[in-house]
């Protein structure tokens, strides 16, 4: 289990780090779907990466193979669905169920899998009061959002006490998209909602996150943006050009509080999207992920990897990608 208080290991010793892994948990989305929350096609037994996502042992066990094969020594693991619903006490339930699943998953697994805790948001006490069993009691990694809890983003202003407490806590918060299509129709309708609504999702949380100035507020969180940001890293010198007209009180640049956020690189191989992402913020600050098991109705698990190897980045850079930057924010891995 990943948690405070271990040894920092040197980057060299460790296997992969896989930040972006999920699993499905059958009691939490039958319970879910009772109340109209519901993703058929990442929720079903017919999904073919089904068999390696479910909660049950006997996925878990071909999860670790998969592991294994990869060269990955750990998994983080959090929902595709988060229990975001209107009435207080099926929240507290859902988030309750799914995480004391996912610790269950993991303390059968020692050392191979983390999690990390969901929240029972818009009902944000109640919200911070399960942030603080998952980070205390259930020792997990840290906190996953959506980029958007019942069409507002997480960067609104009524969200601002679990920022304050991630932030006291230095703790990390690993975002995902809702696969709302940011409720437009223009997404929604032409059914690009997964094929790419999800980037302009993390493209706009991170926007919504600087205008916020969440960055410069809460210095101390490690935010983690998934898929390479979405198409934030081809934006940056717009940005900085014309943000602070749209957005005056900017704490920094644009450029500057882009490259606060950490980057995981699930992006299904794209080696442009990669090496984009690495001239824009970095590669200290991009992490290993892979999306799984959604992407293994497309490639083996080990591509996930083995694309950034044969990206044609300098051997440094890799080696920093997929095993140095993850000591940064989670030394205990």
């Amino acid at each position: 289990m990943i948690g405070p208080g271990a040894a920092v290991k040197t980057a060299e010793s460790l296997r992969i780090v896989d930040v972006h892994a999920h699993i499905y948990v059958s009691a939490y989305l039958d319970l879910v779907a009772k109340v109209g929350l519901v993703r058929p096609r990442l929720a079903s037994p017919n999904d073919p990466a089904f068999r390696f996502g479910a909660d049950d042992e006997a996925a878990t066990s071909r999860r670790i193979e998969l592991m294994d094969a990869a060269g990955v020594g750990v998994q983080v693991l959090s929902p595709t669905l988060a229990p975001y619903l209107a009435e207080e006490a099926t929240a507290v339930r859902a988030a309750s169920l799914l995480n004391d699943r996912h610790a269950a998953v993991v303390a059968r697994h020692p050392g191979r899998l983390a999690s990390f805790a969901s929240l029972p948001l818009p009902h944000v006490n109640l919200a911070l009061d399960e942030l603080r069993r998952g980070l205390d009691v259930l020792g997990m990694a840290g906190v996953t959002m959506h980029c958007s809890c019942r069409a507002v983003s997480i960067a609104d202003e009524r969200f601002d006490p679990v920022f304050q407490e991630l932030n006291r806590r230095k703790a990390v918060l690993f975002l995902h998209p809702c696969v709302n299509g940011l409720c437009s129709a223009l997404i929604n309708d032409w059914n690009l909602a997964a094929p790419a609504g999800t980037l302009f999702e993390d493209t706009a949380v991170a926007l919504h996150l600087m205008i916020k100035n969440i960055p410069a507020r809460y210095p101390d969180i490690k935010i983690i943006i998934p898929h390479l940001g979405g198409g934030l890293a081809m934006m940056l010198e717009r940005l900085d050009n014309q943000l602070p007209l749209a957005a005056p009180g900017l704490a920094a640049r644009p450029s500057e509080l882009a490259r606060r956020f950490w980057y995981d690189t699930g992006s299904h191989g794209s080696r442009a999207a990669l090496t984009c992402a690495v001239q824009a913020f970095g590669a200290d600050r991009l992490l290993p992920g892979s999306d799984f098991p959604v992407l293994l109705e497309f490639e083996e698990y080990g591509a996930a990897f083995s694309h950034i190897r044969h990206s044609g980045l300098a051997d440094s850079e890799v080696v920093q990608i997929l095993h140095r930057n993850i000591v940064r924010i989670l030394p205990d891995a």
